[in-house]
C-alpha cells in the first residue's frame, strides 16, 4: 500500500487528483462544515442573485444558496454512485468468479444473462428500472448498481480464467480445498488490483449516470439536492442566471475528472505488465 502511494505521489497529476478526491470525501462526510447556509432554506434576498462574497455560487430560482446546495449535492451524488458501484462490484464479482472458475453450463447461463444487459444502453436500462419502481434514493442506487453488474462480471470472469489453471490453484485443488475457498482465498486476492481500478473508474461513470437521471427529472425528488438535479432544474434559467447550472456542472466535471485520473494512476501502478 505504501509503495502504491509513493508511486502515485511521485506524479504531480495523480497527487492533485488524490487531493481532490480527499476533499470530495470530506465534503461527502461533513457537508455542513463547508456549506454556509441551509441548503433548503429560501431567502428572497438571494433570489437569482449573482455570485458574491455572501453567496459564492449565487442564489437559485427559489433564493437558496447554490454553493450550499452544491456541497450537499456532492454528498448525495457521491453516496449514490459509490453505493451503486459497491453493489455492482459484490454481485458482479461473485458471478464472474462462478462463471470463470466453474465454466460449462454455469458460465454459459451467466454470460448470456450479462449479454442481455449489454444489449441496452446503461442510461436506458436505468430509466426503465426507475420508471418501473419509482424515483427515490434507494431505487436509484439499485437501478444504477444493476446496470453496472455485467462490467464487473465480465472483468472478473476474464481474470479468473487466466488464473484457474495456474500452479497455485492446482496445488490448492490437490490439497483438497473446496471450490468456494479457492475462489475466495486464492483467486480473489490475486485479482484485487483489477477490481480496485474497475471500481474507481466506474464510480465516475455511475456519477454521470446519476447526473443524467437527475437532469431528466428521474433522480432523487426535490427539494433534495443532487448535482444532476440542480443542473436539470436550472436549465430554464440558463440565459438569465447561468450560475445555477454552471457551478453544479463544474462540480460534476471536477469529480469525474479526478476519479478518472486516479483510476489511470492506479492502473499504471498496479498493472504488473507496466511495472516490470
Amino acid at each position: 500500500m505504501l509503495r502504491v502511494m509513493r508511486r502515485l505521489v511521485s506524479n504531480p497529476i495523480y497527487t492533485i487528483s488524490m487531493i481532490m478526491i480527499f476533499v470530495i470525501v470530506l465534503i461527502t462526510l461533513f457537508p455542513g462544515l463547508f456549506a454556509p447556509y441551509d441548503p433548503y432554506k429560501m431567502n428572497m434576498d438571494a433570489f437569482m442573485s449573482r455570485p458574491s462574497i455572501d453567496h459564492l455560487f449565487g442564489g437559485d430560482q427559489f433564493g437558496r444558496d447554490v454553493f450550499s446546495r452544491s456541497m450537499y449535492g456532492i454528498q448525495k451524488s457521491v453516496i449514490i454512485a459509490s453505493s451503486a458501484i459497491a453493489i455492482s462490484a459484490i454481485i458482479g464479482t461473485m458471478l464472474g468468479l462462478l462463471s470463470g472458475y466453474i465454466g460449462g453450463l454455469t458460465d454459459l447461463i451467466i454470460m448470456r444473462i450479462m449479454d442481455s444487459f449489454f444489449a441496452f444502453p446503461s442510461l436506458i436500462l436505468a430509466l426503465f428500472i426507475i420508471a418501473l419502481f419509482g424515483s427515490s434514493m434507494s431505487n436509484l442506487i439499485f437501478a444504477i448498481g444493476l446496470v453496472y453488474v455485467p462490467i464487473f462480471a465480465r472483468t472478473v470472469r476474464g481474470a479468473t480464467l487466466s488464473l484457474k489453471d495456474t500452479l497455485f490453484v492446482k496445488a490448492s485443488k490437490a490439497l483438497g480445498k473446496k471450490n468456494i475457498s479457492i475462489m475466495l482465498k486464492d483467486i480473489l486476492p490475486n485479482i484485487s488490483s483489477i477490481l480496485i481500478v474497475t471500481f474507481t473508474t466506474n464510480v465516475s461513470t455511475a456519477l454521470l449516470t446519476e447526473a443524467s437521471l437527475g437532469f431528466l427529472g428521474l433522480g432523487v425528488p426535490p427539494p433534495e439536492p443532487t448535482l444532476g438535479g440542480m443542473v436539470g432544474q436550472g436549465t430554464s434559467y440558463l440565459l438569465s442566471a447561468p450560475w445555477i447550472v454552471l457551478f453544479p456542472g463544474m462540480m460534476i466535471a471536477i469529480i469525474v475528472l479526478s476519479l478518472n485520473i486516479l483510476g489511470d494512476g492506479l492502473r499504471d501502478v498496479l498493472d504488473p505488465r507496466i511495472n516490470r
